[in-house]
């Protein structure tokens, strides 16, 4: 059986949140107003400072934006974003150890609560296969605006890794898992080789205490 590689992209593979950097964007193309825009960045400030932990609700008013957009729309839009702010947001260290895992044959899977055309876009740049994101409801080519079945967040996150693992017939034996965030301690429980990248306060203590391995890397967004 392959060994299994489970990465955090906020942080992790790219400087910052994606959402909050894809929110940016939209302003500034005129996609959102500024009173949608002030709204879930106030959100994204409660957020880090640890003042909000279920991103659910949010999330729901920010895709909002999204309904009765075409899909091939959002793609070009998404296109744009990734070449002009995206892009030079990847950790180039990331890009080093995720090469070093495909070079010794691992399964590599993305895991995120970001937006999954988000996701994929990502994963596709990097050549990795697998990758788990926050579905969005579509019906007939559009968006409705609307999450499609739970967030990838917290113990739902745990949930979406158990069954890839299961339907994939992998096991946990020389896992990896790389986050940054403390909402995902039982993630790096659960592996054999945990790692600490940029973490928040929190992970950074929890990280010391067990002696997990620890990676910072300079901030680039």
């Amino acid at each position: 059986m392959n060994n299994l590689v489970i990465l955090d992209l906020d942080g992790v593979i790219i400087s910052g949140q994606s959402q909050k950097i894809f929110l940016k964007y939209l302003f500034k193309e005129k996609i959102i107003g500024v009173v949608f825009y002030l709204k879930i960045y106030f959100w994204f400030v409660l957020y880090k400072s640890g003042l909000v932990k279920n991103p659910k609700k949010i999330m729901e008013y920010a895709f909002s934006f999204l309904s009765d957009r075409a899909v091939g729309e959002m793609e070009n839009i998404i296109d744009d974003f990734f070449e002009k702010n995206f892009k030079q947001c990847i950790f180039s260290e990331m890009v080093d150890i995720i090469n070093e895992h495909k070079q010794k044959g691992r399964v590599i899977l993305i895991v995120s609560n970001a937006a999954i055309f988000i996701v994929k876009k990502v994963a596709d740049f990097l050549g990795i296969n697998n990758c788990i994101g926050t579905q969005l409801e579509i019906i007939d080519g559009k968006f409705t605006g609307k999450i499609l079945g739970d967030i990838v967040y917290g113990k739902n996150k745990i949930n979406y890794i158990k069954y890839f693992i299961t339907k994939n017939n992998l096991n946990l034996d020389n896992s990896y898992a790389y986050t940054d965030h403390i909402s995902d301690l039982d993630l790096l429980l659960m592996v054999k080789n945990p790692f600490a990248v940029n973490p928040d306060i929190l992970l950074m203590k929890e990280a010391k205490d067990k002696g997990w391995s620890i990676l910072l890397f300079k901030n680039i967004c």
